[in-house]
């Protein structure tokens, strides 16, 4: 930690004016000034050191390093690095723990009460978020929720913390009124579709790490992997898979991740951008997701629900026959369509009725791909995933066999195998604190 700056706020320094603030700790006792924390400054560090902090409290109780606060992406954390312990609302801490601080919590650092002189508790308060308060069930006795990420008609994702570990996670509020009304047994078939979920340990797909059934409003909890970089629509929305190598890594992993799926009797049924999860990586991980729709079969098995997002259904699912774990390979041909050419490969309104004739021809623009700047093999490897006749389709397995995979397929094992360890490496990182805290004086 660098020597502490006029720049930088400390004890004694005036009060600043809220937009230049995301944060601040008011004192409850006498003769201590308010710690502002200035919007430039996302990491704060409290503790008795005055060159490794950014505010210091000369108290006996209080560590060299005491602790951290973090400001990143909405959410506000403390890490404790003391001896002597931080108190939120009257409970420790802990030494290399993390908690989500909300506005009006009271932190005491030291000692849970005044000492004499030494009185340093406070209560925090946030400039730039409106953290919302959520009923506390059996999942918040282990993880904590941060902020909202989004919301659609199944429930909500938010941002979320494991208590236990630090480590920040993706929690899935299932709401009971997306499951289809009357259905018997719900509880029954939501534990099934968890343990669809729980049963898959694949690189590419997004990690179940915890599932909670809420027994006051009858939600489903999931938490899951936390993919930082945002789905695969909006990169392409944005320009950013801009050419054939980048879709092929991208694909590949796809059918990797699909094929992987298929081997176990899953069929994810709802395969398209908004499902396919990027990590910040470039070239990037991929992680397939939302398997609400997800079902197990055996080879012999037809499914009949008619299911998925109507732009990315073969031909099969819109005529209400029989399908298989080939109505997979169809999103698949699609989202590499659009990557390759910039163009849907169904324009077809999806209440057009020709899309239920028994012979009905997707219509796609095929001439759009011939005349893309593409290699021939890319373009093949696209027809055979959009063959109308499943029986004709290529499959997730023999994807990897194709020549345009084939090739390349050793080097993109490695590639993606040297960012998953690069990535676990930071996340390690991230979570343990010992390697910032140096050899602190005997406390007393």
């Amino acid at each position: 930690m660098p020597t502490s700056s006029p720049n930088i706020p400390v004890m004694g320094a005036p009060n600043f004016i809220d937009h230049d603030l995301w944060g601040s700790l008011q004192p409850l006792g006498a003769g201590i000034h308010r710690m502002d924390f200035l919007r430039f400054f996302t990491l704060i560090t409290i503790g008795r050191h005055p060159q490794t902090n950014h505010f210091v409290l000369p108290g006996q109780r209080i560590s060299n390093n005491h602790c951290e606060i973090l400001w990143e992406d909405k959410s506000v954390v403390l890490t404790d690095m003391s001896s002597n312990g931080t108190w939120i609302n009257g409970e420790l801490v802990g030494k290399g723990n993390k908690r989500i601080l909300r506005d009006g919590n009271q932190i005491a650092f030291g000692s849970p009460i005044a000492q004499g002189s030494e009185d340093y508790r406070f209560t925090f308060r946030t400039h730039t978020t409106d953290l919302r308060e959520y009923d506390r069930g059996e999942l918040y006795l282990h993880y904590e929720i941060a902020h909202e990420l989004g919301r659609g008609g199944y429930g909500t994702v938010s941002k979320g913390m494991c208590l236990a570990t630090g480590e920040w996670v993706a929690i899935k509020v299932i709401s009971p009124k997306s499951f289809t009304s009357g259905f018997v047994g719900r509880r029954i078939n939501m534990a099934r579709e968890v343990s669809i979920m729980s049963n898959l340990d694949h690189p590419n797909i997004c990690e179940l790490k915890d599932a909670f059934h809420h027994e006051h409003d009858g939600s489903l909890n999931l938490v899951m992997e936390l993919v930082y970089g945002g789905d695969l629509y909006s990169h392409m929305q944005a320009g950013m898979v801009d050419d054939e190598s980048s879709a092929k890594f991208i694909i590949w992993q796809i059918c990797d991740a699909l094929g992987y799926m298929h081997s176990y009797g899953v069929t994810h049924r709802d395969i398209k951008p908004e499902n396919i999860l990027l990590s910040e990586d470039l070239p990037p991980i991929v992680k397939l997701t939302d398997f609400g729709l997800a079902k197990v079969v055996d080879e012999h098995t037809m499914l009949r629900t008619g299911c998925g997002t109507p732009l990315y259904m073969p031909p099969e699912v819109h005529q209400n026959k029989g399908y298989d774990h080939l109505v997979d390979s169809w999103g698949v041909g699609c989202i590499l369509f659009g990557m390759l050419t910039k163009y849907r490969p169904i324009n077809l309104p999806s209440n057009d009725p020709r899309r239920n004739e028994d012979n009905w021809d997707p219509l796609i623009p095929w001439q759009v791909l011939i005349e893309a700047e593409v290699t021939d093999e890319a373009k093949e490897f696209t027809w055979l995933l959009l063959r109308s006749k499943p029986k004709e389709r290529m499959t997730m397995k023999n994807a990897a066999k194709h020549e345009w995979i084939d090739p390349w397929l050793d080097a993109m094992r490695k590639a993606r195998d040297e960012l998953i360890n690069a990535n676990a490496a930071r996340r390690h990182l991230n979570y343990r604190e010992d390697y910032r805290q140096e050899e602190e004086e005997p406390e007393t």
